[in-house]
């Protein structure tokens, strides 16, 4: 009689239990490297408490420099029949620049310290404010295109064409076709670089093509060229 083999049960753990199991696994290692976590968990929450703080600080610091560079942009503006108060703008907006650098508004203070200038006739000056805007706020990218197109009409106020067209190629390079491409052609259309000035032309109809620069550019540009209509010879039948 063939003897029977019995099957060896495998004593399983119920869910309840394998849960204490890891639980007792888990406190085990945690009182062997007690230290280790207690470490690592205060260093994880100091820094988590130094960047929401940081994160405060930052989000005040640019409400605080936008309401100040609000008083000093108001204070270059006419008001009225009172003529502009520069030195009281100029002033206001170095003490945005001074005291909050770091921030947005602190950018566009410095900014607006150039075009004051400009607007004040001192364009030798304002190249000094918008060279000083790229070395220091270069990574606003919104701003730059604005402060190399500025940069270019100081020069061009100052004679000084070749830095103008450094000026406006990089404002077009760091925004796009717009003012200074139309400046760009134009000073290209004085000089008598035809080509250059062409491109230029071209490239303001075709990508501003809504704008009143395009019309300008359009009636610099040669008519287009109208292709006769192909007339086939009687009694081909159009074949």
């Amino acid at each position: 009689m063939a003897k029977i083999k019995k099957k060896t049960q495998k004593t399983l753990m119920q869910p309840e239990e394998e849960i204490r199991s890891i639980a007792h696994s888990i406190a085990d290692l945690y009182r062997s490297y007690q230290s280790q976590f207690n470490a690592a968990l205060t260093v994880i929450a100091i820094t988590a408490v130094v960047m929401i703080g940081y994160e405060l600080i930052s989000v005040n610091k640019e409400k605080q420099a936008g309401q100040l560079l609000e008083t000093a942009l108001q204070s270059a503006e006419p008001g009225g029949d009172a003529p502009v108060n520069y030195p009281l703008a100029l002033q206001r907006l170095q003490d945005v620049v001074k005291q909050y650098g770091g921030t947005v508004s602190g950018a566009v203070a410095q900014y607006s310290i150039g075009n004051t200038y400009a607007q004040m006739g001192q364009n030798e000056q304002a190249v000094k404010e918008y060279e000083k805007f790229i070395q220091q706020f270069g990574k606003e990218r919104f701003l730059l295109p604005f402060v190399y197109q500025r940069l270019g009409y100081a020069y061009l106020a100052l004679g000084r064409q070749n830095d103008a067209v450094k000026a406006f190629s990089s404002a077009e390079a760091a925004g796009g076709p717009g003012p200074a491409t139309v400046e760009l052609a134009r000073i290209y259309d004085r000089e008598g670089k035809a080509d250059e000035a062409q491109k230029k032309y071209k490239e303001v109809s075709e990508k501003l093509a809504s704008t009143s620069w395009a019309v300008e550019a359009r009636t610099k540009l040669p008519p287009p060229v109208l292709t006769a209509p192909v007339t086939m010879p009687a009694g081909t039948g159009g074949r």
